[in-house]
């Protein structure tokens, strides 16, 4: 109930949130003294391989994990060894840094850095000190690190940052927390490297998300898109920064069902399902947190982000004369 009346604050027309203004005004001074100081200090200690940070300016989900999943993947098919830091947030770790091992589960070490451990299988590294994610990484034999969130976390170094923004809810109110769901001033889109806003068209600075297959959340067994059929009472459920955009794909898909939305991170016990009779459809994020109970009508969207050829042009072209002057 309260984070409805949030949104409807920050991305609709009420706006009771604006009681806050002097913690806003607080909060504006915190993050500028952070920026400035990160600034003044930012020639000392450099990493001795590329750093890329994916993050946001907003609260909620915007879309970054499959940016990180493509550009891993690039990454990848042009020669680098990436790795990947994490905060783990969500995990249970007491431990840190923590190199994810294929025993883990996503309980330990979080949703987001599980799932992308299993899709990409390079080495991932947790720790809420991302600048010891870092170091310890370092040691893991890769020649490039990408930062799955942290373009707040200013004491991590970097070359390239990458701001991943939600295009169907846009910026909102534009106003900083907690009057709006900003991290960050306006201003602050101008200072990075490259931004990527979801869309349903492709520019340079836009991504789609493409759904690839369903996928069995028990067996693992893929269906492809066209030839999955709805049973009667299914029902979506998704545990993401941004619900609506998983139930308004299915839209897109077709598929019309019950829909369940549930917290951000949300960490499934067997009665939170108990009341679905039918199949359940779900995101990969979900999935791997219900994996361990999973029944067989469960299924999770196998999604993919897609950036234009321009964008990966420019995108390498930064990495590369990074790589020349660091290795100078």
């Amino acid at each position: 109930m309260l984070e409805k009346l949030v949104l409807s604050s920050w991305y609709g027309t009420s706006k009771w949130t604006y009681i806050f203004w002097p913690l806003m005004l607080l909060y504006r001074y915190i993050v500028k003294k952070k920026r400035s100081d990160f600034l003044a200090s930012r020639a000392n200690a450099p990493s001795p391989v590329p750093v890329i940070i994916v993050g946001n300016i907003t609260v909620g989900g915007t879309g970054k994990t499959p940016v990180v999943q493509a550009l891993v993947r690039y990454l990848q098919k042009q020669g680098y060894r990436p790795g990947i830091v994490s905060r783990g947030y969500g995990g249970s770790l007491n431990v840190f840094p923590h190199s994810i091992k294929p025993l883990d589960d996503s309980v330990l070490v979080g949703d987001e850095p599980y799932m992308l451990y299993h899709s990409l299988n390079v080495p991932i590294v947790i720790d809420p000190q991302r600048k010891k994610a870092l170091e310890f990484l370092l040691g893991l034999n890769v020649d490039i690190v990408i930062s799955d969130d942290g373009m707040q976390h200013y004491e991590l170094p970097r070359d390239v940052e990458v701001c991943v923004l939600d295009g169907g809810r846009g910026l909102g109110n534009q106003q900083l927390l907690p009057v709006g769901p900003l991290r960050e001033p306006l201003g602050r889109l101008d200072e990075v490297d490259f931004t990527l806003e979801s869309s349903n068209e492709l520019t340079n600075n836009s991504f789609l998300i493409v759904p690839v297959s369903w996928v069995n959340v028990k067996t693992g067994g893929r269906i492809a898109l066209k030839d999955f059929t709805l049973a009667d009472g299914m029902t979506a459920i998704a545990g993401i920064g941004n619900p609506d955009k998983f139930f308004n794909t299915l839209k897109e898909l077709d598929i019309v069902c019950k829909t369940k939305a549930f917290p951000d991170h949300y960490s499934y016990e067997i009665s939170d399902l108990e009341s679905f009779s039918g199949g359940i459809l779900m995101t990969e994020k979900d999935a791997v947190k219900i994996k361990p109970f999973a029944r067989d009508n469960m299924w999770y969207l196998e999604i993919q982000a897609k950036m234009s050829d321009e964008f990966f042009n420019r995108f390498i072209q930064k990495i590369n004369s990074i790589k020349l002057i660091k290795n100078q």
